[in-house]
């Protein structure tokens, strides 16, 4: 059916301040969809087969967008740790927000299989690249990587350890584009409540398995290990560590000898091999990300390509961004994380990493201050990013995250589609009525809070025109200021 949304409604002009402890991030819209796989998504092309199963293209039969979907056969789960580790794999992505990270969408759960829906990246598996060149010039290596160190230094701050960083690992959002990777697979991931802890037992694989970790005893460092074998492996076309079984790879990695010698290594410069041999050491001397960032090898290769006025474009759009009500913020960040394609985001993202000087994946109050304070007075700046944080910072966790950056600077136009909209209604029409209950909003956006279902009846109350207690398809276009005759949300 088709819903015209008719201009004559009335304005609404009661705003509703919502608790301060409703906290809206990406992970809220990541669950569990009851229906058919089949139903929501059309199966495509082949990308690999695994232990569990097998990664195919996915079409989502609504909107046409591609997507990645991790199929698991139930079956070969064998034992309860193998369960474990795909729960293990949702928890971890629902909580990460960053651009060089896989987003997952949704997941399935039927008799037989599960099924994972994530990013697609058409690029494919950087481990292909490495083979198809047979290596990599060293200006493309750094540029990969300072993504990975870029990565591994958000994941640290949050306490996240991959264990099994590698180039399959890896992929590439375009075909031989080098400069926008997804770090995926984190089935095997830790979450740290401590730094500087050690791990216990050993999980990846072994060609990029650290010392410490085939000893049984580790720490965070561990990744930066694998992502000194995959610069090696970039730039030489082959391991360091290699043997004709595991066990002589295990050998060759626990003495810790390997060669910058000879072809290819005479052609490539010293600060490479300075930051490889700075890589492939003893834990206790290993390179932070934050260190690897500062090394001569990648800031040489990685020119700022950012150009001011883009920069001072996006401080204009934080300046003149204000947040409305939770309900609509909360739709607008479901339709930016889940429908809002790579490339529309891919110069906003360049500006995202530049404004993050210190690499912790968000942006602080200092870092704002430090951009306005090139164009004003710093008091004057001072004051204006505490109330740019009010409005854009949606998890009040007192930063600006990526997916928090993004809405704050997308064309709304662009956003709030028809289609985005017709998507973002049926998220939280969970019985499928055509109307959005109390009960259904708190479903989506309680999170771990335990609210009682009247505040979110409040919430209702703000879009509800006809006074029935529930937000049906023309209020849920009036309340995202889509009032337009010409539109129509089809259902």
């Amino acid at each position: 059916m088709g819903c015209s949304i008719r201009p004559q409604f009335k304005k609404v002009t009661t705003k509703l301040e919502p608790p301060n402890h409703i906290i809206v991030q990406p992970g809220n819209f990541v669950l569990e969809n009851e229906h058919s796989f089949q139903d929501v998504y059309r199966l495509g092309k082949l990308l690999g087969t695994g232990t569990f199963g097998e990664v195919r293209v996915c079409s989502h039969r609504a909107s046409m967008v591609k997507r990645a979907v991790k199929i698991i056969r139930k079956d070969l789960l064998t034992s309860a740790h193998h369960r474990a580790t795909l729960d293990n794999e949702i928890k971890i992505l629902k909580s990460l927000d960053h651009p060089n990270i896989i987003r997952v969408y949704e997941f399935f759960e039927e008799v037989k299989r599960l099924y994972i829906v994530m990013e697609y990246c058409k690029g494919g598996e950087l481990f292909s690249e490495i083979v198809e060149r047979g290596g990599l010039s060293e200006s493309c290596a750094a540029c990969i990587m300072k993504q990975i160190f870029l990565t591994l230094e958000y994941l640290k701050k949050l306490g996240v350890i991959h264990r099994d960083l590698k180039p399959e690992n890896i992929l590439l959002e375009e075909k031989h584009d080098i400069t926008n990777i997804k770090i995926i697979d984190f089935g095997t991931a830790l979450i740290l409540n401590e730094t500087g802890v050690k791990i216990k037992g050993n999980a990846g694989t072994i060609f990029y398995m650290s010392p410490e970790v085939l000893n049984g005893m580790y720490t965070v460092a561990c990744d930066m290990w694998s992502a000194g074998i995959i610069m090696y492996i970039m730039l030489a076309g082959y391991p360091p560590f290699d043997g004709k079984n595991n066990q002589e790879i295990i050998e060759s990695i626990k003495q810790g000898k390997f060669s910058l010698t000879n072809e290819p290594w005479d052609n490539i410069s010293d600060s490479a091999k300075t930051l490889v041999s700075q890589l492939l050491c003893a834990e206790e001397v290993r390179l932070t990300p934050e260190e690897a960032l500062k090394y001569k090898w990648i800031i040489a290769n990685n020119r700022n390509s950012v150009h001011e006025s883009e920069v001072t474009k996006i401080l204009n759009n934080l300046r003149d961004f204000r947040a409305t009500s939770i309900l609509r913020d909360a739709i607008k960040t479901y339709i930016t994380t889940q429908y809002i394609s790579a490339s529309d985001v891919k110069d906003l993202k360049e500006v995202f990493m530049s404004i993050d000087t210190n690499h912790d994946g968000k942006i602080s109050g200092g870092e704002l201050i430090k951009e306005y304070s090139k164009i004003m007075d710093e008091e004057e700046a001072k004051d204006l990013v505490g109330k740019i944080i009010k409005e854009v910072d949606l998890d009040k966790n007192g930063y600006i995250d990526y997916s928090e950056f993004l809405r704050a600077n997308l064309d709304s136009k662009k956003v709030l589609s028809e289609e985005h909209l017709t998507a973002a209604f049926r998220l939280f029409d969970h019985d499928g009525n055509g109307r959005i209950s109390a009960e259904e909003m708190k479903r989506i956006l309680e999170g771990e809070s335990a609210l009682d279902v009247g505040i979110w009846s409040k919430i209702i109350q703000e879009f509800d025109v006809n006074g029935d207690g529930e937000i049906d398809i023309e209020e849920f276009g009036l309340l995202l200021k889509t009032i337009t005759p010409s539109l129509a949300i089809a259902m």
